[in-house]
């Protein structure tokens, strides 16, 4: 009975051996999944720590455009401004030169008609005169006509 007991002993032995085994296996699995799984958390880790400053980086840089972009909107709108300010200005000078042109226009269309009119007083004055010449000219034929007669 005693070998029984020792045979007993030496099964339940190699069982609990063999069971601490296994437990030992598969603890040493559980430890390198965890090692493996640590090293991964730390590499994302230090992957959303990258990332974090890249965004921030990308939201310095999204805020000096913006920024960029609102100096250039101002600037293009006082330019604006400027451009239309010079427009008006040079409109109401269109304005005023067309104005001084009708009415140059207007002096020289009345000028025109005044000259006109003095050149027909002269061109009948001319005749006028032409005719008065003529008279003359027939008086001065019938004197000199009659002086050779009355010697």
């Amino acid at each position: 009975m005693r070998n029984l007991l020792t045979m007993v002993l030496v099964v339940v032995a190699a069982i609990l051996g063999f069971f601490a085994y296994q437990s030992s296996q598969k603890g040493n699995a559980l430890g390198a999944d965890l090692a493996a799984k640590t090293e991964a958390v730390t590499a994302l880790q230090a992957e959303r720590a990258t990332l974090t400053a890249e965004l921030a980086a990308l939201k310095a840089e999204g805020e000096a455009a913006v920024k960029a972009a609102t100096d250039a909107a101002a600037t293009v709108q006082a330019d604006a401004a400027v451009m239309l300010e010079k427009v008006s200005s040079l409109e109401a000078e269109n304005a005023d030169l067309a104005a001084k042109v009708a009415a140059l226009e207007a002096d020289a269309a009345q000028a025109a008609e005044s000259a006109q009119a003095e050149l027909a007083a002269l061109n009948d004055r001319i005749t006028g005169l032409e005719a008065e010449r003529a008279v003359l000219q027939a008086q001065v034929d019938a004197l000199t006509a009659a002086a050779p007669a009355n010697p």
